[in-house]
């Protein structure tokens, strides 16, 4: 980073946070989904991104979720590639596995969309009503 750039950092990481703390807020207590969440009452994260896994339980379909996403022109990724051991490139490693029942959800199920160094509450609470009707479809 330039010294410029530097300069502005601090910022930056507020600006993150404030959104990071703007999204909990609404998807807190959204049962439908799994977010990220502090891992203490002192941590903070100056999250790149908002990451979302479909609750299983949920009923709801992550192909809905995803439709609706694009619908709405969201941009959003499957989160990192997904379960690593379920790609092509796998077969250059000498491993063993026993069990990723959790990558497995996150790749099933994971999705996530972008943090910003603005302020882009304004388009998390577009987020927000854009999910806010999706259903079970159980």
């Amino acid at each position: 980073m330039g010294k410029e750039q530097l300069k502005k950092l601090q910022g930056f990481i507020n600006t993150r946070i404030a959104n990071a703390v703007h999204f909990t807020g609404l998807f807190k207590d959204d049962e439908r989904f799994i977010i990220q969440r502090p891992v203490g009452p002192d941590s903070v994260s100056s999250s790149f991104c908002f990451t979302m896994i479909v609750n299983p339980t949920s009923g709801v379909d992550r192909g809905r979720v995803l439709q609706r996403l694009r619908e709405a022109e969201i941009e959003h990724r499957i989160i990192t590639g997904g379960n690593f051991l379920r790609h092509d490139v796998i077969k250059y490693f000498d491993y063993e596995v026993t069990k990723s029942s959790n990558a497995d959800i996150a790749h099933d199920y994971g999705f996530f969309v972008g943090n910003h160094p603005i302020d882009i509450r304004a388009e998390i609470d577009y987020l927000h009503k854009t999910l806010k009707d999706i259903a079970p479809t159980r």
